[in-house]
């Protein structure tokens, strides 16, 4: 009987080898009292054993596209110059079947026939420079990164879900901006850029070891052959696949300096089922909640709506929704925040979710898919940004944005009349489990009740009216 693995520790050990050896990554992050390093490598391992979308932003020639092809290789198996094949190309005169598909001629005569690209076999699929589609090529991808499904003219093509990566130069007159939808099917955002002057070296070193281990012309040369073949069918050239690419396998993970894992299907399924297993405090549940309500509900006009005005009214001031012109999608807060804080404690051993988890991942989870409204951009774009290299611009204004709903949540200390969320809620719960309670906290918790609707915070308002009409039960 072969010894079960320990995923934890061998993705612990991949993220450290790749971010040493092929991606070089300096960059530390403080999560409560641990330190993680190999910060943007660990996003995007998380990532891929996740099934979920990353995109990678920074100025041009910083590695984004190496970092992606670095870390599809070292955990899927296949070679660095396969994926660089079979990368899709960002820019205008993209089109869908440039990108995934084209007919075969050859066949039309007798039957309508589809030649799916190379990219469409692989496990990890990799656009580089997707915010140089225009944004109806980019609507062409919508259903494949959320499912992973090819559709072209009447043929559908699925291998299960699989990751995207996708690289985006920062805004400039050369590229579009990404359609929401889009934005919101990338769980997560990390940024490559500059390193320091001192890491000339280490960085030339990865280009060598990346030339040296990561490339395989001899495998490259027959998967595409397999791939091209017109007498295989798609699954005699995915079996095909999967056995050229064996001996590239035994030499990424066999070697005696080599550290990296590979994770097929059954092992990212199986990580996945140990990360979300991983519980939130009750005061990160709390907080989660927090940031869903705050960002996704007004005052004024209720749900959060792109096309509705700011809302100006007093109970509206402290909250999130004023301060952004969306709001966010469970994809934001479920699939981005909850699931990578789950990943973030699995994979430094810890035993559930704080609220110190989410505020790590919010920037990498948020920043990308919201959109700030402008006086909000202003009051903080010439205040210096924190971080081992500062946050992207989005990045920090969802930092922001999150530090006013823990203060929405903890209330002010200095000022007993500014109760946070949280005192309120402790208050409704311990009313609503029967708790001891004094008369004065009685008397809150009776008003709170008799009038939900005249309650300041929209969290606050649905706890009370579910209290409420459970009681009625």
């Amino acid at each position: 009987m072969s010894k079960e693995r320990d995923y934890q520790a061998e993705l612990n050990r991949t993220i450290d080898f790749i971010g040493e050896c092929y991606f070089f990554d300096p960059e530390r992050k403080a999560v409560g009292d641990k330190e993680v390093s190999r910060w943007n490598t660990t996003l995007l391992a998380l990532s891929y054993v996740m099934d979920k979308n990353p995109i990678i932003v920074g100025e041009p020639g910083f590695a984004k596209t190496t970092a992606a092809k670095v870390i599809a290789t070292c955990m899927s198996g296949y070679p660095f110059d396969l994926y660089e094949a079979a990368q899709i190309q960002g820019h205008p005169d993209q089109t869908y079947e440039t990108m995934v598909a084209r007919l075969d001629f050859a066949k039309l005569k007798d039957r309508e026939s589809v030649i799916w690209l190379a990219s469409a076999y692989l496990p990890v699929k990799i656009v580089d420079e997707i915010n140089r589609l225009p944004s109806g090529n980019q609507d062409e991808l919508l259903n494949a990164l959320e499912t992973g499904r090819f559709n072209y003219l009447n043929s559908t093509f699925y291998v299960g879900k699989t990751p995207f990566f996708a690289t985006a130069n920062h805004p400039d007159d050369g590229n579009h901006i990404l359609i929401p939808p889009l934005r919101d099917r990338f769980r997560i955002h990390v940024e490559a850029g500059h390193l320091g002057a001192t890491y000339r070296q280490d960085i030339k070193r990865c280009r060598k070891n990346i030339d040296a281990d990561l490339r395989d012309e001899e495998t490259t040369t027959k998967i595409l052959e397999i791939i091209n073949d017109p007498e295989k069918s798609i699954e005699q050239r995915l079996q095909a696949i999967e056995k050229a690419r064996q001996g590239f396998v035994r030499k990424l993970t066999q070697s005696e300096e080599s550290e990296v894992s590979v994770f097929e299907t059954a092992d990212r399924n199986a990580i996945q089922e140990r990360i979300y297993a991983i519980p939130l405090s009750t005061e990160a549940e709390i907080f989660l909640q927090m940031i869903d309500q705050e960002l996704n509900i007004t005052p004024r006009y209720g749900r959060k709506r792109s096309n509705d005005p700011v809302d100006s009214s007093n109970h509206a001031q402290k909250l999130a929704s004023t301060r952004v012109k969306n709001g966010t999608s469970p994809r934001g807060i479920v699939d981005g925040l909850e699931e990578y804080a789950q990943a973030l404690v699995w994979l430094t051993g810890g035993e559930r979710v704080e609220k110190v988890h989410l505020q790590a991942v919010v920037p990498y989870c948020l920043g990308h898919r919201l959109d700030f409204q402008d006086d909000f951009r202003k009051d903080y774009e010439d205040k210096e940004r924190p971080g081992q290299y500062g946050l992207t611009r989005e990045m920090f204004l969802a930092s922001k944005l999150v530090e006013g709903i823990e203060r929405n949540y903890s209330g002010d200390p200095d000022k007993p009349e500014d109760r946070g969320v949280k005192q309120s809620l402790d208050l409704l719960v311990a009313a609503y489990k029967g708790e001891t309670l004094n008369v004065q906290q009685q008397q809150e918790v009776a008003q709170m009740l008799g009038d939900p609707d005249a309650l300041d915070h929209p969290l606050v308002k649905e706890y009370a009216k579910r209290i409420k009409d459970a009681k009625k039960k």
